[in-house]
């Protein structure tokens, strides 16, 4: 959150395939409007499935693990 209690935002560069872009043009969206609407169905199915967060939570604890015994 921001200084004034808001959720912040991220802006970030994404290179999509030519499939994106396609299937985009195809539902006569705007590639960003595509992108993001897939990044929200993703998050609301991770979040649908707890078995999706307890898998990567486990994923990212080996990470760490594993960066921490790297020489």
């Amino acid at each position: 959150m921001n200084e004034a209690g808001e959720p912040s935002t991220m802006q970030i560069t994404v290179t999509v395939s030519d499939a994106i872009v396609r299937e985009a043009g195809v539902r006569g969206l705007p590639v960003i409007d595509f992108v993001e609407s897939l990044i929200d169905k993703g998050m609301s199915t991770g979040k649908e499935h707890p078995v999706v967060d307890s898998a990567i939570e486990r994923i990212r604890a080996l990470r760490s693990t594993t960066q921490g015994h790297k020489h």
